[in-house]
């Protein structure tokens, strides 16, 4: 009986232990983000909905075996209420229709992968035609697109524009990536139903950029911009080093190195370039709406300096955690659409057809008149 005593007597320190670095963790991101060290926020942002979770399990777990030590994750918790209100949405029966209503605005956000698809070996021209329709079916006004590539030799089964122009005549592309041996052109692409009036590409440090197209609908002036973040630049050596939970040698442990070393430059990057993305958008004339692959979670420095007091369409109006990517982790929301005050958000739509490694967002949004 004195060994058992004893045992949960040191049970009990460890999992006290261990609850007070869960609740460290969850609430470091809240109070620290000197840019330097903002990597630090981004591994912590990967995990927070399981540190979420944790602190949940705790609460319950001390309120049975000792109620006084389940305030530790209570006021971690509600410290933290800011994080836990863009971890998920709470709309449920909120059925996004195909027909879109009058004086609505649809717009599409999708990360397209260069059309390559998620099977390496799907017929080109098939994945390409699938992907248009699975966009165009929806009969969204505005169609932004990263990781969009296209060739523009006439009649060529890689110019992708042709699948669009038909019905979406105004276009601009940020051309971010050339390759001249097939004269292939990479980035993102906003193509609109309504006239663009002015457009224009601001580049980042890297080779990437974001894109605004101002837009004549109607009576009304509206501003668009889509980006597509650093990302991780993760290669196929890299996921399999990521996979691999087998005891790891010598150079196994330099792989996941790697990994470790990608992902904090990556983290920093972003963060440089969501300070750029925010002094732009905030000094947008007219009603804007942001969207894109920020390839960061919303607990991140990147999100929350990009989004401000901005409205998120996915917690304006969807349910459940919201995933938008299909690789690394099941709880991965880096897909955007977000709006300022000028928009009243009607609806929103995640749609994973398997078609890339993000899911199509869409959102309806309507315009308030003064």
């Amino acid at each position: 009986m004195a060994k058992k005593s004893r045992l949960r007597i040191w049970g009990k320190k460890v999992l006290l232990i261990i609850n007070i670095l869960a609740c460290v963790l969850f609430l470091y991101p809240l109070f620290f983000s000197p840019l330097p060290f903002v990597w630090i926020n981004g591994f912590i942002g990967i995990i927070t909905p399981y540190l979420v979770v944790s602190q949940v399990l705790f609460l319950i777990f001390w309120l049975i075996a000792k109620p006084l030590l389940s305030i530790l994750s209570l006021i971690s918790l509600l410290l933290g209420w800011q994080t836990l209100m863009v971890l998920a949405a709470w709309h449920p029966g909120t059925p996004f229709t195909q027909k879109k209503k009058e004086n609505i605005l649809r717009i599409v956000s999708w990360n397209v992968k260069g059309f390559n698809g998620v099977s390496p070996t799907a017929n080109l021209k098939l994945r390409t035609q699938d992907m248009a329709y699975s966009i165009t079916k929806w009969n969204p006004d505005i169609i932004c697109m990263q990781e969009y590539n296209t060739n523009e030799l006439p009649n060529d089964i890689a110019n992708h524009a042709s699948y669009f122009v038909k019905d979406y005549p105004y276009s601009f592309f940020s051309k971010d990536y050339h390759s001249p041996q097939s004269d292939y052109f990479l980035g993102c692409i906003i193509y609109s139903k309504y006239k663009i009036l002015h457009a224009e590409r601001i580049a980042y440090t890297n080779e990437e950029s974001f894109i605004y197209a101002t837009i004549l609908k109607g009576d009304d002036t509206i501003r668009i911009y889509t980006t597509h973040l650093a990302s991780y630049r993760l290669k196929h050596d890299d996921f399999e080093a990521i996979d691999n939970t087998a005891p790891a040698n010598k150079s196994e442990v330099k792989a996941k190195w790697t990994v470790i070393r990608k992902m904090k430059h990556a983290f920093v990057e972003r963060a440089v370039q969501a300070q750029l993305v925010r002094q732009h958008i905030s000094a947008s004339p007219y009603p804007t709406i942001i969207t894109g692959d920020f390839n960061d979670v919303p607990s991140s420095y990147t999100y929350k300096t990009i989004k401000g007091n901005w409205q998120d369409a996915f917690l304006a109006k969807g349910f459940g955690i919201g995933a938008t990517f299909s690789d690394l982790s099941p709880t991965l929301r880096i897909d955007y659409i977000l709006a300022n005050a000028d928009w009243e958000l009607r609806g929103w739509e995640s749609v994973d057809e398997n078609l890339s490694d993000h899911h199509m967002i869409l959102a309806d949004l309507l315009l308030k008149k003064n």
